[in-house]
C-alpha cells in the first residue's frame, strides 16, 4: 500500500488537472477557490468514505435508452425499440424505467428523457426514443454528477492498482494516444472510436447485465459495483 505522503500527493496532482481544466475555462482564480472550500467542506462532512450512492441522471437516462435498445423484450423482430406507453403514470415506457433505474428512479429518469427531447411520441401517443447514445447537453447539474462519477471511479482504480503494483487482480486501466494526429484525421478518428466503443461497450453490458443481482435477491449474497468507464479525447498539441 502506498504511504500516505504518496497518496496525498497523487491526489494533489489530480487536483492540480481540475485547476488547469478550470483556468482553461475561464474561471477566475477566487471562484474556484471558493469552489474548493465547499467542496472540502463537503467531502470532509461525510460519515464514512463510501463512494457517494446519489442517483446520476445522465447515467440514469443512458442505462435506460441502452437497455431499451438490446433488451429482447423492449425490441422488435429487426432489433429496433418498441414503441412503448406512458400515460404519465403507467405504462411499458415507466416498466422498463423501473426495471432499469430502480422504482424510487423510474419517473424521474422519464421525466428527464421528455424534458431533454431524447425520446418522440408516435401517432399513436407511444414514445420511442431518438437515439441510443443520451447527450448531456452541456455542463448543467446532471452532467457535473456523471463527471463526478467517471472521476470517482478513475481515481479510485488508479489508487487500486497503484497499491498492488499492477500485479495480480487488478483492474483495467488502459490509455491509447499519439501527440500529433493530423488534423484532417480527427472527425475519422471520432467516428472510429465512437464505433468501436459502442461495440465494446453494448458487450460489456450484455456480461454484466446477465450477471446483476436483482434487488430481491441482494441479500442472499454478497455484491459490488462494478462496470466500464472510457472516452476518447483531442486537444491542441502541446507547445503549438
Amino acid at each position: 500500500m502506498p504511504s500516505k505522503t504518496k497518496r496525498t500527493k497523487y491526489l494533489g496532482g489530480a487536483l492540480t488537472a481540475i485547476c488547469e481544466l478550470m483556468c482553461s475555462y475561464g474561471i477566475p482564480k477566487k471562484k474556484a477557490e471558493s469552489q474548493f472550500r465547499l467542496a472540502l467542506n463537503r467531502g470532509y462532512a461525510r460519515s464514512n468514505l463510501r463512494p457517494s450512492r446519489e442517483f446520476r441522471p445522465i447515467t440514469g437516462m443512458a442505462d435506460l435508452c441502452t437497455r431499451w435498445h438490446i433488451e429482447d423484450a423492449y425490441v422488435d423482430k429487426t432489433g429496433k425499440p418498441k414503441p412503448l406507453t406512458w400515460n404519465g403514470r403507467t405504462g411499458g415506457l415507466l416498466k422498463l424505467a423501473k426495471r432499469v433505474n430502480g422504482k424510487d428512479n423510474a419517473q424521474a429518469v422519464v421525466l428527464d428523457l421528455i424534458a431533454r427531447k431524447l425520446v418522440r411520441k408516435t401517432p399513436n401517443g407511444a414514445w420511442l426514443p431518438k437515439a441510443q447514445i443520451v447527450s448531456p447537453s452541456g455542463l448543467d447539474s446532471a452532467q457535473v454528477l456523471r463527471t463526478a462519477t467517471m472521476m470517482d471511479y478513475l481515481l479510485r482504480t488508479i489508487a487500486y492498482n497503484s497499491a498492488r503494483s499492477y500485479r495480480g487482480a487488478t483492474l483495467l486501466e488502459v490509455m491509447a494516444r499519439v501527440p500529433s494526429l493530423p488534423v484532417l484525421e480527427i472527425r475519422e478518428f471520432k467516428r472510429f472510436a465512437k464505433s468501436q466503443g459502442l461495440i465494446f461497450a453494448k458487450t460489456m453490458d450484455d456480461w454484466l447485465e446477465s450477471r446483476n443481482v436483482l434487488h430481491s435477491k441482494k441479500h442472499r449474497a454478497q455484491t459490488r459495483e462494478a462496470g466500464i468507464v472510457a472516452f476518447a479525447f483531442e486537444r491542441p498539441s502541446l507547445g503549438r
